[in-house]
């Protein structure tokens, strides 16, 4: 395989690696490795369906599968991110499947809702907006970065405070979409995590830790002040200096940490073009620990 960097903080392209191939233990020792220090991968010139998306995410841990029956794309750990049906139909802007895109849009980490969230997503390109396009692009902000940039005074004030996230609570957001059964909310009860979070395998390093697609608030303060300190936050990792913006072409693969990035899809013409992607989680298999977590608490 060949790699290059894509920017000096994170993201790396490969180019001449065949992901549907069987991928040998080298092979995912250097992916694993290279996840850790650059946390974001392009693979070039994919050729994948479902099954085969299935299978090399597991080389990585196991599928997460996905709350809702009708939102994936065959099968429950696939999950389609898309404006078209699995029949290949292009759906109206108006489509509850289309409505739970546009909410990509805001910064979010996946699978943020679970008390243990996901650790990498990996999504194939199927159909890409073409050139003369605006909007689709996939833009990544790096947390650890964030972090290390805060104030000093930011720092003090989120060290003990939390964001509560609920995949119910999407329906806060979005209204359009329908209420969620009963056995799904119960599969999915809120959880909170801390804003701040502490990595023990990055050596105790800190990262921000928060999403704008279950909510807009932080905890932990009144509410009034948790929607601005939300609003600042949203500001702050939104600026150049923390980002990455990829921009699709046809069978790109990308993979992503999702512990220290955050992701957003950027918003395009839902109506008039056509975007086929479909999503394999890799389950997460450690809490969020932060500043107070007994864990870390013990190791200082």
């Amino acid at each position: 395989m060949d790699v290059k960097n894509l920017s000096n903080d994170f993201g790396v392209e490969i180019t001449n690696f065949d992901c549907s191939n069987k991928i040998q233990s080298d092979e995912i020792k250097f992916l694993k490795t290279t996840m850790q220090n650059k946390h974001f991968i392009c693979f070039k010139n994919q050729k994948l369906d479902g099954n085969l998306l299935a299978k090399f995410t597991k080389n990585f841990g196991e599928l997460e599968a996905y709350p809702e029956k009708d939102k994936t794309k065959g099968k429950l750990e696939i999950f389609n991110v898309s404006n078209i049906s699995e029949d290949g139909e292009h759906l109206s802007p108006d489509d509850q499947r289309v409505i739970l895109q546009k909410n990509n849009s805001r910064w979010h980490t996946d699978s943020s809702y679970r008390y243990f969230p996901s650790s990498f997503s990996i999504l194939f390109g199927q159909e890409t907006l073409p050139e003369e396009a605006t909007g689709g692009q996939t833009e990544f902000s790096n947390m650890l970065k964030a972090y290390e940039h805060l104030p000093d005074d930011k720092k003090t004030l989120l060290e003990p405070l939390h964001q509560v996230h609920s995949y119910n609570d999407i329906r806060r957001l979005e209204p359009g979409l329908p209420e969620l059964t009963y056995e799904e909310k119960s599969n999915f009860p809120p959880v909170s995590h801390p804003v701040i979070r502490v990595h023990p395998d990055r050596n105790l390093k800190k990262s921000l830790y928060f999403t704008s697609n279950t909510s807009l608030e932080i905890g932990g303060m009144s509410l009034e002040n948790g929607k601005k300190l939300h609003s600042w936050l949203v500001e702050y990792i939104s600026q150049s200096m923390f980002c990455y913006k990829h921009f699709w072409e046809q069978n790109d693969l990308i993979m992503w940490d999702n512990r220290v990035l955050l992701h957003r899809v950027i918003p395009y013409d839902y109506s008039k073009y056509r975007r086929a992607m479909i999503r394999g989680t890799v389950e997460g298999n450690v809490p969020v620990l932060g500043p107070f977590s007994n864990e870390i608490r013990s190791t200082v």
